[in-house]
């Protein structure tokens, strides 16, 4: 496959255009085909105090993408024997056994289910969160497992956890007989020559990294981000890496024609298309989720993606099986301003298909005079913003107009016995409670949820 001008030309439109829309600092692209990076581009810049133009070498914070790589490492114990995707979690982590059981059961939460989102386990450790910038240890992690909660049955809902995967990486860990960094590094990372991935930055990735930054709520000056290493989670996101390598990582999903598992075909090519394979689909078949990766309908193509979002940085990889094909978008700005856009806008482009519009935003309902007082523009550290609406006769977490990235929403709240806690049901944090607090004279000061804490910064959604 080669690129015609006018397609890299159309590419190039589609990268300023995402940058001008949403002020980014700076972003790096790649197109990938079967052998590998076949363009690559960089827009803006590298640090806003310098003129350096980002490129396929920048080095990045590719987040939860290195869910991609937990999953690998473990398709490959299974594939030497050494446990089964559908073993409970407490057969490899006996802590786990301690666990709360709230609304789901210890014992069906599976290695598949982790892989898949289906666990029904909380989205983080009940130790420190995002909000502290202090991600507990591993001992920590394992330590807090008896406060630790299943929150809805498993299989019940898509319900996305971070834990879940930190505590893969400890499965890897104990199974592989060496650290979760040294195993993948090991086995994944130097196999296939991925020289600029890690868990931490080496002094050359260090030199050639993009700076992160922060989008402030109210401003269009970026601030810089803060660096918080994952620790206990690290399998969930602490990898760095490139355009450059990722383009590799992408070329390696194509060989599921491979054979067995020697070199760089570090998956048997069977096990490989094991990992492509949907395990469940949305009701209407608009997308699924595989052993690691998403599947998602780009018009009449199924595409396999990943995205990441970390202090300062935001990672989309895109891949079409059928025809070869793969995008790659990195930015250094959090919370991602329109990657996942752009890198379907790219796949697009490249493969000729449309993705069906989304629909109409729904309708406002009037509230009760007792839940007015939730109602309105929350927003958290480093500018994720929800609104809580009063929608189909109930609160509802919503993504307000314009901001593309809302963590939690959309979702809907329940009420409790206490009616400081709303339950949430639906998306990321299903199951878990959102805590609201409130200032001296009763008023609504903000929610505690997944780890994030949620300030009021205006008085109602609507105004």
């Amino acid at each position: 496959m080669t690129l015609e001008q006018d397609t890299k030309s159309a590419v190039e439109a589609l990268a300023q255009a995402t940058r001008s829309r949403h002020g980014l600092p700076g972003l790096a692209m790649g197109i990938v085909g079967e052998e590998g990076l076949l363009w690559s581009g960089g827009f803006g810049v590298v640090c806003l105090d310098g003129t350096d133009c980002p490129d396929e070498n920048t080095v990045v914070r590719i987040a939860s993408v290195t869910k991609t790589f937990t999953t690998t490492a473990i398709l490959q114990l299974r594939d030497e024997g050494l446990l089964g995707l559908d073993d409970p979690l407490h057969q490899h982590i006996p802590e786990f056994g301690q666990a709360v059981e709230r609304g789901g059961t210890v014992e069906e939460v599976t290695l598949r289910r982790l892989l898949t989102h289906r666990a029904g386990l909380v989205t983080e450790s009940p130790v420190r969160g995002w909000g502290s910038l202090d991600f507990p240890s591993r001992e920590e992690v394992l330590e807090a497992l008896p406060r630790t909660e299943v929150v809805i049955p498993s299989d019940s809902a898509w319900k996305y956890s971070n834990l879940g995967f930190g505590l893969l990486g400890e499965v890897v860990s104990r199974l592989g007989r060496c650290s979760y960094d040294d195993y993948i590094r090991a086995n994944i990372l130097e196999p296939l020559d991925l020289e600029s991935t890690s868990l931490d930055l080496t002094e050359s990735m260090q030199q050639r990294a993009f700076c992160g930054y922060n989008l402030p709520a109210f401003q269009d000056r970026p601030e810089t981000a803060p660096y918080a290493h994952l620790n206990g989670i690290a399998a969930a996101g602490q990898l760095h890496s490139t355009v450059a390598d990722l383009a590799r990582w992408v070329a390696f999903q194509f060989r599921g024609d491979g054979g067995a598992r020697q070199g760089s075909q570090v998956l048997d090519g069977r096990t490989l298309n094991e990992m492509h394979r949907p395990q469940y689909v949305e009701p209407d078949w608009s997308a699924g989720q595989c052993l690691g990766w998403r599947a998602t309908r780009v018009g009449n193509r199924v595409c396999h993606n990943h995205g990441g979002g970390i202090h300062g940085f935001s990672t989309q990889v895109w891949f079409d099986l059928a025809s070869r094909t793969g995008a790659i978008v990195l930015m250094n700005m959090w919370p991602p301003p329109g990657g996942q856009n752009l890198a379907q806008d790219v796949l697009e482009l490249l493969l000729g298909e449309a993705a069906p519009e989304p629909p109409e935003p729904p309708g406002f309902e009037a509230a009760p005079e007792e839940l007015e007082r939730f109602l309105g523009h929350y927003c958290a550290a480093p500018g994720i913003h929800v609104h809580i609406e009063f929608r189909d006769g109930q609160l509802c977490l919503t993504g307000p107009m314009g901001r593309p990235y809302s963590l939690h929403a959309p979702a809907q709240l329940e009420p409790t016995a206490d009616m400081d806690k709303w339950l949430v049901r639906g998306g990321r944090a299903g199951g878990e409670r959102a805590a609201f607090e409130f200032d001296q004279n009763g008023e609504v000061a903000g929610y505690a949820l997944g780890g994030f804490l949620f300030r009021r910064i205006r008085e109602r959604a609507s105004e």
